[in-house]
This record gives C-alpha cells, structure tokens and sequence, in this order.
C-alpha cells in the first residue's frame, strides 16, 4: 500500500482574488450593511459629536444630568430641540444605559 504525494499538498495554489470580490456596487452594498445594522443592532447609523465647552458648563451639565438621573447627553439633546432642531422621540432616551435591559 503507497501514500499518495505530499508535493500537492506543499505547492502553493494562487488565490482566484476576483471570486472574493463581493457581487453588486457599493452603494447596494452599503444599503445592506446599513439595513442589516439596524436588524441585529436595533438602531440608526449615530454619528459622534465632540464640542470644547468651558470647565464650569461641563460641571453644570454634569450636576444637573445626576439630579434629574438622566445624562449629559439626553441634556444638549433637549437644548437642541429647544434650539428648533429636529430629533425624532425615539432618539430621546434619558438615560441609555437603562434601555439596554
């Protein structure tokens, strides 16, 4: 009884680099990914704002956010909206953390 050759198994295959490529254009693929972000994640594409403010503000910020047991965040959302800018009711949540339980 004979093995069969190792020399197969050793010579090195080239990748066919195009069957990786994945099928349709970049804007159907994006629509997807944002599509299938919202299914598993259960939320919108959020974008990160960071400002500079005085010591002072972020202190005031900071003591009312813990006296009214919400966050900082939930704060310059609702001056945003005072401000006349648009955020929908579901992206109102005092405080985050206790949506995720």
């Amino acid at each position: 009884m004979s093995l069969p050759p190792l020399d197969d198994e050793l010579t090195p295959k080239k990748l066919d680099l195009k069957a990786l490529r994945p099928k349709g254009d970049d804007a159907r693929i994006e629509r997807n990914t944002e599509k299938l972000g919202e299914k598993w994640l259960g939320a919108k594409t959020i974008a990160s704002l960071r400002i500079e403010i005085p010591e002072y503000v972020d202190h005031e910020l900071a003591m009312r956010a813990a006296s009214e047991r919400t966050t900082k965040q939930y704060i310059v959302k609702c001056a945003l909206r005072a401000y006349g800018i648009e955020i929908a009711e579901e992206d109102m949540v005092p405080d985050k953390r206790k949506a995720k339980r």
